[in-house]
């Protein structure tokens, strides 16, 4: 007797990957539509960078 696989749904197609275009308005208006961004506080943000002692390798 054969013995077939059970198959699931069919996978859905990968999603499109946005131009570099589209990434940029995105950005924009992500900036432009969040009031506590401000170029002041991006600069002045604490990204714990300064306590990295190894740089990162692979």
């Amino acid at each position: 007797m054969l013995k077939f696989p059970i198959l699931g749904r069919e996978p859905e197609p990968p999603v499109r990957k946005m131009t570099s275009h589209e990434f940029i308005q995105y950005c924009e208006f992500c900036l432009e539509n969040n009031s506590r961004i401000t170029p002041e506080n991006c600069l002045a943000r604490k990204t714990g960078e300064e306590a990295i002692k190894i740089p990162f390798r692979l």
